[in-house]
């Protein structure tokens, strides 16, 4: 089974607005704070972290003992200027086990299944078209790959760039991904205990493709 940590921010929209309007420099700056905290707290457990909309975090945390997982969410608390709740779901897949947030359901956790795509040849079609074009370009490959994953069970976030990160159920699922993505794309798959050294062999698979000038899939395990 996966294992998802979802986080919220209780009372964040409130306090935004308490700020008046002239807010938003304050308001990127906190949640540049945040994202930091995020990051560096959950990967230092051997979670894989993202965002939803600031006030929602959500991290893979396949066999990451509980009692890491309050301390990872204990950092956060520190940085926000709300209160922080959270709850841990699980599933036989990523988007089950989000699903299934706080519901308490148990089983034995499975190798974490990370990929990292991107797309070829970015950097001299954005030399060409310019930044916003590629910027497009991967929102368009990150919505498609959302699509699917209603199928197959994975989540798909935005990484930057023309990358995106996808918590898989298994391998093979990056495939039905792919299958719908118009761009052509390298995908390194990484397959691990831990999410974030899954993530890591995602992007020394995606890494290997870009020195061979491949395209298509490599998986790490």
């Amino acid at each position: 089974m996966h294992k998802v940590v979802l986080i919220s921010l209780r009372g964040y929209r409130e306090w935004t607005e308490s700020l008046g309007p002239r807010r938003e420099h304050i308001i990127q700056k906190v949640q540049a704070r945040i994202h930091g905290a995020l990051w560096s707290s959950f990967t230092a457990v051997g979670a894989l972290p993202h965002h939803f909309r600031y006030d929602y975090l959500i991290a893979l945390a396949n066999n990451v003992p509980r009692h890491w997982i309050d301390a990872a969410v204990a950092k956060i608390r520190r940085s926000t200027p709300v209160e922080v709740d959270y709850c841990i779901g699980m599933g036989d897949t990523p988007l089950d086990a989000y699903r299934s947030c706080g519901e308490h359901k148990e089983g034995k956790e499975s190798n974490a299944v990370v990929a990292h795509v991107d797309i070829v040849n970015s950097t001299d079609v954005t030399r060409i078209n310019g930044p916003i074009h590629t910027y497009l370009r991967a929102i368009d490959m990150l919505r498609t790959a959302a699509g699917a994953c209603e199928d197959v069970g994975c989540i798909a976030f935005y990484l930057g760039g023309d990358n995106m990160v996808v918590y898989l159920p298994e391998p093979r699922a990056i495939y039905a991904l792919l299958d719908r993505v118009e761009a052509p794309v390298r995908a390194g798959v990484g397959v691990s205990p831990r999410p974030y050294t899954a993530f890591v062999k995602a992007t020394k698979g995606l890494d290997a493709l870009r020195a061979e000038n491949k395209t298509g899939v490599k998986v790490v395990r």
